[in-house]
């Protein structure tokens, strides 16, 4: 076997260990800029081959980071002339039974209200707060993802709630 050989089967290996580490963080992420799934794991695929190629610049400590970066610059390369809109999909299949048609249709009107409210902010605290909320990282974690300060990400944190508080009245 060749050295060449060799270092192929070990950037393969390692390819594949950050690939099942960090897919679905990237792909979520770059879900949550464009609002399309479809559009979202092609991307995902375009920073991992950028991965690839870029394999042996890239320093352990530094790959989740990176493919945040490589996310965040083909999403602006890509989108930087579209017009975003945040769509959700709610899931009813949940409620119980027993609730009244009445309830079910204030669910739903509120789901609705609550996905146009959020699709409505702006792309930095949308983003930022679906992180928070949906993916479940903190504040340092976001900071270090977006490469920003834990100051900036609080300050996105709060407008967010702040304007989701003003559109929908109800404490969130």
């Amino acid at each position: 076997m060749t050295l060449s050989v060799r270092f192929l089967k070990r950037d393969k290996r390692w390819f594949e260990k950050v690939f099942d580490l960090h897919y679905e963080k990237i792909r979520n992420f770059l879900y949550y800029r464009t609002s399309d799934i479809e559009k979202a794991e092609d991307l995902t695929q375009d920073v991992y081959l950028k991965l690839w190629e870029n394999r042996k610049k890239i320093e352990d400590k530094q790959v989740l980071s990176y493919l945040y970066k490589i996310a965040n610059n083909l999403f602006i390369n890509q989108y930087n002339r579209e017009k975003l809109h945040f769509k959700f999909t709610a899931d009813n299949n949940k409620r119980v039974s027993s609730d009244t048609p009445e309830f079910i249709l204030e669910m739903k009107e509120f789901d609705l209200e609550l996905q146009n409210t959020i699709a409505d902010l702006p792309e930095k605290c949308r983003t930022i707060f679906l992180m928070n909320r949906i993916d479940k990282q903190t504040y340092n974690q976001i900071a270090n993802n977006l490469s920003v300060s834990v100051k900036a990400v609080e300050k996105q944190m709060h407008k967010a709630l702040s304007l989701l508080r003003e559109k929908l009245s109800v404490k969130i």
